[in-house]
Parts: structure tokens; sequence; C-alpha cells
């Protein structure tokens, strides 16, 4: 299959893979953007053109002023969810532009942020989704996909819905990071919107002073930006630590995190992402009072401590691995075809 990942715009410059590595469109050089690991392995949908025999990414905006690559895709998948759903721009980014370019193609409506900032935006997204083929979004429980905004599209855009694990690289995040002698250290993790940082920072702190067990985390300097260290250097100071906090109420997000963490042995505790809910079910709450027990069995336990990271694992190549999403994707392109 030959295979394009699209977005209207982005900070993610336009690249092709070959060879198992991504390269730049316009300079054929290894490619590595801020959330990448290495030009082998992006994050999330980013690594959806590393599935197939002929895979890309395209960032639209960086085409504007020239035609969009002489390629033959057999399956598109489009999200127009920033200046495209702008009256201004709409024409510019419609997919009425992007059939007339690629004829042949499939084109799904890739929901890859859930909500919009305001009803004419709204509006211009239900247009556009009607214009796609189908719908795609990345998340598969029952919960996800009855959230308010899908529920109100469903109402509006008469297509299919397609919910698709996110692909995660777990035999280069195997190789590369997991390990059995973890360190018996906590990792405070936090997520960029403060919305969603619970009360991770605070609930570790008493654990760590209750058990006199070290607590760890991401250093940020007074007016440094939150997002300072690479997704390399990130990954290479939580992996070491045997447990990982993040206490995220928000049950619409995939949970890309946690899903690295059961990558490379780690086991977390807290939140409802979806990707917590599916790898780490027993301990997928913020109540403080459940994961203070459950973390003690598992301090106290080594084969508790097994038990759960062979499950999450598992569990993940079962429902994230290249393998799986492949599997999903194709089924999708035969019914659509």
């Amino acid at each position: 299959m030959r295979f394009a990942l699209m977005t209207d715009m982005s900070a993610i410059k336009s690249y092709y893979v070959k060879d198992k590595t991504a390269y730049g469109y316009h300079d054929d050089n290894p490619y590595i953007y801020h959330h990448a690991f290495s030009s082998e392995c992006y994050i999330a949908m980013m690594n959806l053109p590393f599935l197939f025999d002929f895979g890309c990414y395209l960032d639209w905006q960086e085409w504007q002023n020239n035609e969009l690559p002489d390629d033959e895709f057999d399956l598109i998948f489009y999200d127009n969810g920033k200046g495209g759903l702008d009256d201004n721009h709409y024409d510019d980014y419609s997919v009425s532009k992007l059939r007339e370019k690629y004829p042949n193609a499939i084109i799904m409506g890739w929901i890859k942020e859930v909500n919009v900032a305001n009803e004419k935006r709204l509006e211009n997204r239900i247009k556009f989704l009607n214009d796609c083929d189908g719908i795609v979004t990345s998340g598969i429980s029952e919960q996800f996909k009855n959230i308010d905004m899908f529920k109100h599209l469903k109402n509006y855009v008469d297509k299919k819905w397609y919910f698709l694990s996110q692909p995660v690289n777990t035999n280069y995040l195997f190789d590369n990071f997991y390990s059995l002698e973890k360190e018996n250290v906590i990792w405070a993790y936090l997520p960029n919107p403060i919305y969603r940082r619970g009360r991770t920072y605070q609930f570790t702190e008493y654990l760590g002073n209750k058990y006199n067990i070290e607590v760890r985390k991401k250093q940020i300097l007074p007016g440094q930006d939150f997002a300072h260290l690479s997704q390399l250097d990130f990954i290479k100071l939580w992996s070491t630590c045997a447990y990982h906090f993040n206490i995220d109420p928000s049950d619409i997000h995939p949970g890309n995190q946690v899903m690295q963490t059961a990558a490379v042995g780690c086991i977390n505790f807290g939140g409802l992402n979806e990707s917590h809910t599916i790898l780490y079910p027993e301990t997928a709450t913020c109540d403080e009072k459940i994961l203070e027990e459950i973390f003690v069995e598992h301090l106290n336990d080594e084969i508790k401590r097994f038990e759960t990271i062979e499950y999450a694992w598992e569990t993940l190549n079962e429902i994230y691995s290249f393998k799986s999403v492949t599997d999903q994707i194709n089924t999708l392109y035969e019914e659509l075809k």
C-alpha cells in the first residue's frame, strides 16, 4: 500500500520513509523532529508512514507555493484541523483540491484533536468530514468512542467511523530502552497541559516520604520551556525507574506516555487515559487511597511486579504494535476501496 498522512498545518516537516528511516522531503536527509526518538522511531500517529511499502507525511502548508508531490497514493489520512478550518483558508486546504491531485486515493478525515475553538470552526469541520470517504481517529475504548464531540459530529456527518490504536514501535523501544534491572525509584510524570497534571507531584512526594523511596521528576529552570528536553533525552531519564506515576484525569486522550512505559518495562500508577485503562487496568484510577494500597503491594512483591509488567507488554503488542495497527488499517482499506 502507498500511504500518506497529512495535516493542513504543523510544526513537523514533510517526510517519507525508506528502509525504516524517515527522510525530509526537501533535502533527503534523515529527519528527526522534537518528539521523535530518532529518524527510525516516532511517536503516536506520526508512526503511521513507517507501516507501509511506501509511507509519507505531508504538511500541506509547506507545499502551498508548489504542487504537492507527484506520488500515487492508495490511502490518505488527512487532518484539516488548524488554519484549514478558517473561512479564509478553507478552500486552500479542501478535500476537493486534494482529490484533484490524488484522484485514486481513499481520503479519510483524520480527527487529530477532539475539540475545536468555536462554532464556525465546528461548522467547517463538519463540512470537511462530509467531503471525506470516512472518518478515522486514534482511540478504541467504548468510552472514547462515545465522547460528547463524537456524538455531536455523528448527528451531522454521514460517514463511517473507524477507531484505530495508536501505533507504537514496540521493537525499537524494547531494544533501546528496556531493562530488567530497574532502580527502586518513582518517576513523577506531568503532561504539558496544566489541566491534565492532577496531583501527581503532591501524591508522589507523600509516597516518597512515607515509604522512604526516591522520587524523580523533570527539572525545569525558571523561564525554561516545559518541553525543553528531546523525546530521546527524556526517556533516558525515566525509563530506568521501576515506578511511573501519571495521575492524568483526562479520559479523552490515548495516553502515549504510558504506552511507552509498557514498552520499556516500567509500572504505571494512576490516570484515566485510554492506555492506562487497557495496559494497567488495576492502577487506572485517580483515587489516591487505592493507588497507595496497590503501590505498596508492588513495592513488597516481586512476583506482582513481574505480572504487571508482563501483562502490559503482552497487551501493548496485541493492540498497539505496528502489526496490529497495520492489520486494522488494511481492514479499513478493504472495506472502502
